[in-house]
């Protein structure tokens, strides 16, 4: 049986899964409320030993594209809970994506073309399915907490654990810093300079806004400063056994001081203090290939140690295949453009 689940329930499930997932909780389902977004959190329910058992959660969110067109996007989702065989993952993720049409259909609002979703589980056996461009990042750098400091730092490569010192030598102050007007002021012209120099699009800043203003207070914001200035700043966000980096920026100033490296340490601390099991650092390349764009970073993650963790990817199940391949012309049109 699929039902509406409350957030004490989503919450509830979604932090008690290894590796949490702050995609599925009731804080970021609040948070795409607030861009305007309709969104769904469902539980699926089955009978095991016999009694009514709450097998998986998944949080839908309508991401409208033109006119009253839309599809339905369930990111780092579903999840299942642990333990569960490979013919009950796959017997009940089917079921899941049956619901989410029944969903699509009682709605009679948008017309919603194609479910995206991005499971946890190997192998990932669906039919009708379509396995699309990642867009959550399909690898990451996993830290086990559980481990003593003193071999976290040891599993770090020499050159991370020399950057570490050599900021703690140039007194760089970290700082888990009051979310309020003036800091996200900051943070806002930092990841400004960040995406110019790095070539890249950020979110808006009502994004980042909304972001921070998460009111189930799992967004935190971090600064690095050196002689009083911010030149360096990232949010995490916290979720069941997990502390996630989500968004760094750094000044254009200043880099030789190496602030990112004891930024990170200290997050790390932070973590590891305050009960959580792993620490993740949000999408790395696949591949060590130095002409990929993610290289530069993913290198500075993987200086940290910790072990790559592979997700299956991102999926789409088609509703309105008329509708699908104009959608799929459009996005390949706009590659030129």
């Amino acid at each position: 049986m699929i039902r509406q689940i409350s957030h004490e329930e989503l919450d509830n499930f979604s932090s008690s899964v290894e590796y949490s997932q702050f995609l599925q909780s009731s804080s970021w389902i609040n948070f795409e409320k607030k861009l305007g977004h309709r969104t769904w959190q469902m539980g699926f329910f089955d009978e095991l030993d016999g009694v009514e058992k709450l097998i998986g959660v998944f949080c839908v969110i309508e991401k409208k594209l033109v006119l009253d067109i839309s599809y339905l996007y369930c990111p780092r989702g579903p999840i299942l809970i642990n333990g569960l065989t490979e013919e009950l993952e796959q017997k009940y993720l089917k079921i899941i994506l049956k619901g989410v049409r029944d969903i699509c259909i009682s709605t009679k609002v948008q017309n919603e073309i194609f479910f995206r979703f991005e499971p946890n589980i190997f192998p990932l056996n669906l039919d009708n399915t379509k396995k699309v461009k990642s867009f959550q990042p399909e690898s990451t750098i996993i830290l086990d907490l559980s481990q003593d400091l003193e071999d976290i730092l040891k599993n770090m490569h020499q050159k991370t654990r020399y950057n570490i010192n050599l900021a703690k030598k140039k007194e760089v102050e970290i700082s888990k810093v009051e979310i309020n007007l003036e800091n996200k002021n900051i943070f806002f012209n930092l990841i400004s300079q960040t995406s110019k120099r790095d070539k890249f699009i950020p979110h808006s800043r009502n994004y980042y806004e909304k972001l921070l203003d998460n009111k189930a207070g799992e967004a935190s914001l971090w600064f690095a400063k050196y002689k009083k200035d911010v030149i360096c700043a990232n949010i995490v966000m916290s979720h069941g056994d997990t502390v996630t980096y989500t968004h760094g920026a750094s000044s254009d100033e200043h880099k030789n001081i190496m602030a990112p490296y004891l930024l990170q340490f200290e997050q790390i601390k932070w973590a590891k203090s305050g009960g959580y099991r792993f620490y993740d650092f949000w999408g790395v390349s696949k591949t060590d290939d130095k002409n990929d764009p993610w290289f530069g970073f993913s290198r500075f993650k993987k200086g940290f140690g910790g072990s790559i963790k592979t997700y299956p990817g991102t999926y789409e199940v088609v509703f309105n295949k008329k509708f699908y391949s104009f959608y799929s012309m459009y996005k390949k049109i706009r590659k030129f453009i």
